[in-house]
Parts: structure tokens; sequence; C-alpha cells
């Protein structure tokens, strides 16, 4: 959200490949999105305590950690949960560092998360590196040192299956009534904000 357009990526590749360019309020370094799986958490402070207590910020990226992890290794996939952060310098890419909680591979982050929080509740928004896209990484960031879940484990894996086994996981964890909402918000307003966050500035 913070970063300068064009700083330490490379913009004509962008502009030349029509990629839009979507600045998120949770903030964090820059993602590709491109054969990734994207999630997104918006949930009041209630749903996320401890007793009368609600959990801090570091508190609520271990729960929802912990249920990523559980899903992951019912899949099969050997994942961990970094405790420690690890941060390479002068990096625009989300995957060249590692905060704790977040999940990783085989010594390799495979999914990145940020959160914002208001008075009332909090949102947390992630990416998880599931396949090799159309482009090569290196030609946004120069170089290329993320890898993906099919990469390093040598299979193959189909997003919409992974997505619905890490949904049953958040639905096992989280002893909650689960309920699909279908939302339509004003198309004035979803037009507002996208010319809001595509901007350079």
């Amino acid at each position: 959200y913070n970063q300068r357009y064009g700083n330490r990526f490379n913009s004509e590749f962008l502009e030349k490949n029509h990629v839009p360019l979507t600045r998120r309020l949770t903030g964090g370094r820059a993602v590709f999105h491109d054969g990734d799986l994207t999630y997104s958490i918006s949930s009041s402070f209630k749903c996320f305590s401890y007793g009368s207590s609600n959990l801090d910020m570091v508190s609520r990226y271990k729960k929802i950690s912990d249920v990523f992890y559980r899903g992951f290794v019912s899949m099969g996939i050997k994942a961990e949960q970094h405790e420690g952060k690890s941060l390479k310098p002068f990096s625009s890419n989300c995957f060249d560092s590692s905060s704790i909680h977040e999940i990783t591979l085989d010594g390799n982050k495979i999914l990145g998360s940020a959160q914002v929080f208001s008075e009332k509740g909090f949102m947390q928004q992630g990416t998880i590196l599931v396949k090799k896209g159309i482009y090569d990484p290196s030609e946004l960031y120069g170089e290329n040192q993320q890898k993906n879940i099919e990469i390093i484990t040598g299979m193959v894996y189909n997003i919409k299956d992974m997505a619905k086994g890490l949904l049953d996981s958040f639905m096992s964890i989280f002893d909650y009534k689960w309920e699909e909402l279908h939302v339509s918000p004003k198309v004035s307003e979803v037009a507002r904000l996208a010319d809001k966050y595509k901007k350079a500035e």
C-alpha cells in the first residue's frame, strides 16, 4: 500500500502486458497474482477473543495461521509455521521476507498475509503460491527466488480443490454457524474504489 509505483519493480512490464496494479489497505510488499490462490477474512474482534479479552494482532495471525497449517497438512503438504522473521532488504517482493506465524514449505514462504484493523474489527488478506503462472516473476522483480507449492513438492494441485480443503479447515476449527452470503455491492462504489487504488500515487 505504501510502496512507490515503479520503485524496485518493473513498471514497464506491467504497462506492456496490461497487468493492473492495485493497492491493498492491509499493506505489505508487492504480490504478483499469477497462478496463486488468494483469501480475505473480515471479522469483528468478538470472533477472535480469549475469554473476555480480544486477541492482539499477532495472536490473530497465529490463530489464522494454525488453520492454514492444519489445512495444508490434511492435504499432505508438509508446511511449517515460521516462528521468526527473515527479511531480504531492498526487495519489493512479498515472498522475499517472512514474518512470524507465516507458512513456509521446505524453507520457502508459500503464504503471505497482511492485516488492517479498526475499532470494531479487522481484515486479513493473503496469497498462496500454488503453481507457475503465465509470466515469470523475474520479469516484474528483476530476479525471482520465490517458489510455489508445485515446484517444491513436484505435485500438481487443483486450486479449487485446495480452496475447498482450506475452507473445510476453517469450518472445522472455528465452531461457528456458517452461512453463504451473496454480496451485491453498488457498482458505483466499486468503480470509485477501483479508480482510487489503481493510481500510481
